[in-house]
């Protein structure tokens, strides 16, 4: 089953008729361009190391927002948390969370230095993966509105403002469509397109979900690793575009155990720290 947290952030849009299409926008280059990039700490994967807390990976974006890693159980399961962090020098202050410190030159080793808020100071070795600057896609977007098509026993379509979950599946069961009764109680903040290809979907109440993507011309290819939210994809893909300064991301998608398909288009802004 692969995961779904957006076919069910189906949200608010507003778009213009009047419109014209970019091929790829002039933006500005992201405030921590430079810092960009991913830290896998360095460790046999074995059941015995799978300590719930367990630091794993930290991904730093382009736009100033981390994600962390952490196992969640002896199984191997990851459960991220997400944030803003701010650079001076090689310390990485990581807003929730503590600071790093490294030297992020180049890839590969280097030597991490953890100050957590709470608990002990560690040095550890950690694998730097920097990030590919190449694309004006690769870094945080602000979910601004989205507008949600579902086809069923008859087709329906509604735009909302910002990304809540609830109020989504309310609309869903308002006209007749199922929805999960285990909708999470927040929805999406932003969605980062990093430059290691990690697709970075962080939440409003602080948590997140790290999965891998592609992009080739302006396609999306990626994968998800469960259906907590309820939703699953039709497939993986999805497809952007740019409409007067906005990123447009549009999939498609489908209710678990349920025949109702649609669309989600989440009309999205260069997110600035």
């Amino acid at each position: 089953m692969k995961k779904l947290f957006l076919t069910l952030a189906l949200l608010p849009l507003l778009f213009s008729c009047e419109t014209i299409p970019e091929d790829n926008p002039d933006y500005p280059d992201p405030a921590y361009l430079q810092y960009a990039g991913r830290l896998t700490l360095n460790g046999v994967t074995t059941k015995a190391v799978y300590t719930p807390g367990r630091l794993v990976s930290i991904e730093l974006t382009e736009s100033g927002i981390y994600a962390i890693g952490r196992y969640a159980d002896e199984l191997g399961t990851i459960a991220y948390t997400a944030g803003a962090y701010t650079v001076s020098g090689h310390d990485y202050r990581l807003s929730g969370f503590g600071t790093i410190s490294f030297n992020n030159s180049q890839e590969g080793f280097v030597e991490l230095t953890i100050k957590p808020d709470e608990g002990y100071q560690q040095l550890v070795w950690a694998t730097l993966k920097k990030a590919d600057s190449s694309n004006k896609a690769y870094r945080a977007w602000n979910v601004e509105k989205t507008r949600v098509t579902v086809k069923g026993w008859r087709t329906i379509s509604a735009d909302f403002i910002g990304c809540d979950f609830k109020e989504i599946a309310d609309f869903l069961r308002a006209n007749g469509h199922k929805a999960p009764v285990d909708v999470p109680d927040h929805g999406i903040r932003s969605i980062s397109l990093t430059g290691t290809e990690t697709m970075i979907i962080a939440y409003d109440d602080g948590s997140a979900d790290l999965n891998e993507f592609s992009l080739n011309g302006n396609v999306i290819k990626y994968t998800w690793s469960d259906n907590m939210k309820g939703f699953t994809f039709e497939t993986e893909k999805a497809v952007i575009s740019y409409m007067d300064g906005k990123c447009i991301l549009t999939i498609n998608g489908k209710i678990r155990d349920s025949s109702t398909s649609g669309s989600v288009t989440f009309m999205m802004s260069p997110y600035n720290p």
